[in-house]
């Protein structure tokens, strides 16, 4: 299987247009998610400390839910991780294991995220930077006992402003992954409206993205037009769809 890493977001809040000198690690880690069944019931990653100082991380797991097209994190006990806080020695790597801790649902997937947050070391008395805690987070799923397919269904609409909305709901019950769409107005010549997304759609659950329909406009057809062609990528395939913008 090939593994991928990846940076962790910098997570800080700080004044607009100025900010002191920051002090942070970094990490990484391989794989990017975790996939648990009835069957495998325990799967581990690999987080890599990039600096040349030592690293402290501890690792939670939470339930994961959307609601309002926004995640929502609950603190579980579903799953055991394992070391829930360790040191990652300079260019040194620690194994993370994740179990489940009961078994799967018959029918439906499970959604969880395991977050793994830098803990900064104290600072010096006459430190005056900004100390920055570096957080990363990966999604885990638990296969149902019979799985079935996510159903994404898609609609346009158009909000107060007349600016155009595109919605997935996943009627299914496994997630869906959309990775990229693109909007083609039937009518006029304007372009394509293309935007990357590499969102989630837990079961029942739905996204929306609100589109600038100034772009690709030359003619006005793109904010105008009431049909449009819908072609998406996602993680099981393609999507090629007609839409007509609900009243």
């Amino acid at each position: 299987m090939r593994h991928y890493a990846a940076i962790a977001s910098v997570l800080a809040s700080a004044a607009a247009f100025w900010l002191p000198p920051a002090s942070a690690g970094s990490f990484t880690i391989s794989p990017l998610r975790m996939d648990l069944t009835q069957q495998a019931t325990t799967a581990a990653i690999t987080v890599r400390n990039e600096d040349a100082t030592p690293v402290i991380v501890q690792a939670e797991a939470f339930s994961w839910s959307q609601a309002s097209g926004e995640d929502k994190l609950e603190a579980t006990k579903d799953l055991l991780v394992s070391p829930a806080v360790f040191t990652l020695p300079p260019k040194g790597a620690q194994l993370v294991r994740v179990a489940l801790r009961h078994g799967a649902d018959p029918r439906r997937e499970l959604s969880y995220r395991l977050t793994l947050l830098e803990v900064p070391p104290q600072a010096a008395p006459d430190f005056t930077g900004l100390t920055v805690a570096l957080k990363l987070s990966l999604p885990v799923f638990v296969a149902a006992i019979t799985p079935s397919p996510a159903e994404l269904s898609w609609s346009a609409t158009r909000n107060q402003g007349g600016e155009l909305v595109l919605r997935a709901a996943n009627d299914g019950e496994t997630h869906a992954r959309i990775l990229s769409y693109s909007l083609t107005p039937l009518t006029g010549t304007a372009g394509p409206l293309q935007q990357s997304v590499a969102a989630y759609v837990l079961p029942g659950a739905a996204r929306s993205w609100t589109i600038d329909t100034n772009k690709n406009n030359p003619d006005g057809s793109t904010a105008t037009a009431d049909r449009y062609r819908l072609k998406a990528n996602t993680e099981r395939g393609e999507v090629d769809a007609e839409l007509a913008v609900a009243p």
